[in-house]
């Protein structure tokens, strides 16, 4: 699966393509910064970007630090971080919601991953 669609269906389509470039970067960088690589792509004001960069350090994606007049941003966790507490939120939900059946679709669909990528992800549970 596209981890970036896994983003987006848990942030807005703007919000995760921020995150993407953000992560990319690796650099603390501001509101003006990614304004500018967005403007590369499509018109876009740079209150919009503001916004939502700053929903994004609300929601705790981001953190931010005023430097003079402007914030400066960094994420608050790698993709990969991002990524798993997502799918935990969305499991246990799906878990609480539905129960056993829940559990039982995610089981058919574990058992159709290649078994060398099921060790992996079995050694990453195991670390938990």
């Amino acid at each position: 699966m596209n981890k970036k669609k896994v983003t987006g269906k848990v942030l807005g389509e703007l919000e995760s393509e921020i995150m993407e470039i953000i992560w990319r970067q690796k650099v603390t960088t501001s509101v003006k910064d990614i304004t500018k690589l967005l403007e590369k792509k499509r018109k876009i004001a740079y209150t919009t970007v503001m916004t939502i960069m700053a929903r994004l350090a609300n929601k705790g994606v981001l953190v931010r630090r005023l430097n003079g007049p402007s914030y400066l941003y960094k994420p608050k966790v790698t993709k990969e971080q991002f990524i798993a507490k997502a799918v935990h939120g969305i499991f246990s939900s799906a878990v609480a919601t539905l129960g056993e059946e829940a559990l039982t679709h995610f089981v058919k669909e574990i058992q159709k991953i290649d078994p060398k990528k099921r060790q992996q992800l079995l050694k990453i549970l195991s670390k938990d």
